[in-house]
């Protein structure tokens, strides 16, 4: 069955304001490789025009509840990386801890317990410190979708899929002809931090081949916030994608997808530490074959590699300077090199026959991560101490899973199960962790997931939907391994300490969720209870000694709590007034409770709504108008130094002009009015003890050109 997605013509520019775009269709979304890369021509789409869309549910990927956004609309409400853009998703916020890179969270899931996909692929942030997300090393100009699950429904794109993001990069689809070529170019820049993004690509498409490449450079300076205060933001990134195709015959498919970025220079204004590089490859090779069996549609075979390398340093932080009111009075220097690398793969088989489809799979990775942080005296090149972050530690998983879609008239329903298998271990760790943890540095685990999900018309405009899930989360190497490192979770320049023998989160969710549709008129409304048993946190342990004399007194451990619990929701409408103007809104919150602590969750966002007017001139020129609003936060967990923060609100004004098919212009304003705010859940600034503030008023523009 193929997913009818809307194929809107795109050219992927600077992307900023909420939700102006056309009402989205209802789809049936479909988890399967020939569906997520079609090697068919889509209608109305040429060649030479690169598509976008996004996939937003709180149920089953493979059922119709996907709301889908077309390229055109990615390309307004975006903005420098994919954790920017995703903010304007209503149940998904975002960590800054610098620049780019940043870390999604959604409906109050961070970090590890959200599993991204690039492509199919596994990747792992490479730094211990967190200061790049799993999506940060894909660019946004090479994203055709992103599809965000917001609960454990998608049990088959891998392990620890609490919730889910998979970026799918640009493929075009094979033509039907002779060899036909197409491209484009585009320059961007912000005032507020000199951002630029210079970006040309270019792709080939016939009956038995496709190929494409994109290459783009960005960079930035230091940003003011809405009070002028300079907030360091200097960064250089340079991105490339690529990918060959060619069909086997009639009935398969190769392909190879590789991608490189190089990343320099990264000030981290969120950690004790900015970034000299970061260096990242990717390699993947897909094989699909459609076989002539009846009862088996397709079986799918992808092995890849990805790997990170990364290096810290503390030239421009005050550490590196002589303070003779501190201890130590000298300055330091901090060199921490480190390697993230993951290798992988996946095996697939997908049949049905009438109402019942089906698909079953087994899927694997092998995670290694490597760190190790050298401590000197700046000013007698010095070393004091050298100690191992990530000891050479190890996590492999080996997953299997069966799903069954039934689909009839005016309803769906889907049932999945999963397995994994988990094996962590680590090389050698200090004395000092030996004495002061228990259990074996080698740990394995079986870790078993499941969840249904159905969807039900109840006439031509009502549409419920419901689901259930269970999936388990495994603990991460800092979590197990760490020597009083920071953490990457709680927001305090704290150290903490691992346990070796922590257990796995294992999380049960149910969703609720609501749909009207007349016409031009769109109202959703979801609803989800979530419960995480063994969720892992932190407590402070007075019997441990820092580390670092720079060090804050309390050191904290690592540990699983009783309990927590989450519950909220997301609502949102959308009416196309008159041909000309649309009107939008939606409003998200989540609350949570860590119940060791009897207090809030770490790090949730507070409620947030946000409301778009778009007026559309004549067909090639529109204007956005977007406000955010974003209430207080002071429900915090203070027993582990959370602090409050006061709500604002934001305008953001955006224009789109194309003076001609082939060309495209875009002018526009963030933070209109110049307000200083902070988002909730970026990081703090470790010396200042404040959060950083988010860019002032920001006028950007943009043209491009296809070809």
């Amino acid at each position: 069955m193929k997913r009818p997605f809307v194929r809107l013509a795109a050219a992927l520019l600077v992307m900023g304001a909420p939700g102006a775009g056309a009402l989205p269709p209802a789809v049936t979304g479909q988890d399967s490789p020939e569906e997520a890369s079609s090697d068919e021509p889509r209608p109305d789409d040429p060649v030479n025009r690169f598509t976008q869309e996004l996939l937003v549910t709180a149920a089953d990927p493979v059922l119709p509840t996907e709301a889908v956004h077309s390229g055109r609309e990615i390309e307004q409400r975006g903005g420098r990386d994919l954790g920017y853009f995703l903010r304007r998703e209503a149940g998904v916020a975002s960590f800054r801890r610098g620049p780019i890179g940043l870390d999604p969270q959604v409906r109050g899931l961070q970090e590890t317990q959200v599993a991204v996909l690039v492509d199919g692929t596994r990747t792992f942030a490479a730094g211990p410190a967190r200061m790049d997300s799993d999506l940060a090393h894909v660019s946004p100009r090479a994203v055709e979708r992103l599809r965000v699950v917001k609960g454990p429904y998608a049990l088959t794109w891998g392990a620890g899929s609490l919730a889910a993001i998979q970026a799918e990069t640009f493929r075009p689809p094979f033509g039907d002809a002779g060899l036909e070529l197409g491209g484009r170019a585009g320059l961007a820049y912000g005032d507020n931090a000199s951002a630029g993004d210079v970006y040309v690509g270019g792709w080939g498409t016939s009956d038995a081949l496709r190929f494409q490449l994109l290459a783009q450079t960005r960079s930035g300076d230091d940003w003011e916030d809405g009070d002028g205060n300079v907030v360091p933001g200097d960064y250089r990134s340079g991105d490339a994608r690529w990918s060959l195709g060619a069909r086997l015959g009639e009935r398969g498919l190769i392909e190879y997808i590789g991608g490189y970025q190089e990343q320099s220079d990264v000030d981290y204004p969120g950690r004790l530490l900015d970034a000299n590089y970061f260096y990242t490859r990717s390699h993947s090779i897909e094989v699909q074959w459609s076989p002539a069996a009846a009862r088996l549609d397709t079986a799918f075979v992808r092995v890849y590699a990805n790997r990170k390398d990364h290096r810290m340093n503390n030239d421009e932080k005050p550490t590196a300077q002589p303070n003779p009111d501190r201890i130590p009075p000298f300055g330091i220097d901090v060199d921490l090199p480190t390697e993230s690398n993951t290798t992988g793969f996946k095996l697939a088989l997908e049949g049905g026959a009438g109402e019942l489809s089906w698909k079953a799979g087994v899927d694997g990775y092998a995670l290694r991560q490597t760190a190790t942080r050298t401590i000197s005296r700046r000013d007698r090149d010095i070393v004091i101490f050298e100690d191992v972050v990530w000891p050479d530690a190890e996590t492999d998983d080996l997953g299997a899973y069966l799903q069954v879609v039934k689909n009839r008239p005016g309803a769906s329903l889907a049932a999945t199960v999963r397995a994994d298998r988990v094996e962590a271990s680590a090389g050698e760790v200090s004395e000092f962790f030996r004495a002061n943890t228990t259990g074996d540095l080698d740990q394995s685990e079986t870790n078993w997931n499941a969840a249904v999900s159905g969807r039900f018309r109840l006439d031509e405009s009502w549409t419920l939907s419901a689901g259930a899930g269970r999936a388990v989360r495994t603990a991460t190497a800092l979590e197990r391994y760490s020597d009083r490192f920071p953490s990457t979770k709680f927001q305090i320049a704290a150290e903490f300490m691992g346990d070796p023998g922590i257990e796995p989160e294992e999380s049960f969710q149910i969703d609720l969720g609501a749909e009207y549709r007349d016409g031009s008129f769109l109202f959703q409304i979801d609803a989800f209870h979530r419960t995480v048993d063994d969720y892992i946190t932190v407590t402070p342990d007075p019997g441990l000694p820092r580390r670092l004399p720079l060090s804050p007194a309390t050191v904290y451990r690592y540990l699983n709590g009783d309990e927590a619990r989450f519950s909220g929701g997301e609502l949102s409408v959308r009416h196309r007034a008159t041909e000309r103007i649309e009107w939008s809104a939606s409003a998200s919150y989540v609350r949570g409770e860590d119940k060791l602590f009897d207090e809030p969750v770490f790090g949730l966002p507070p409620l947030t709504g946000r409301l778009g007017l778009r007026v559309e001139a004549r067909e090639a020129l529109w204007v956005d108008l977007d406000w955010t609003l974003v209430d207080g936060q002071d429900r915090v967990a203070s027993s582990r130094l959370e602090q409050p923060t006061p709500g604002y609100s934001v305008l953001d004004l955006r224009l789109s002009w194309e003076p001609a098919r082939s060309w495209r212009l875009i002018a526009g304003v963030e933070n209109l009015l110049d307000k200083r705010y902070v988002n909730h859940l970026n990081s703090l600034d470790p010396f200042a003890r404040a959060r950083i503030a988010e860019q002032g008023r920001n006028v950007h523009g943009a043209v491009e050109i296809s070809f």
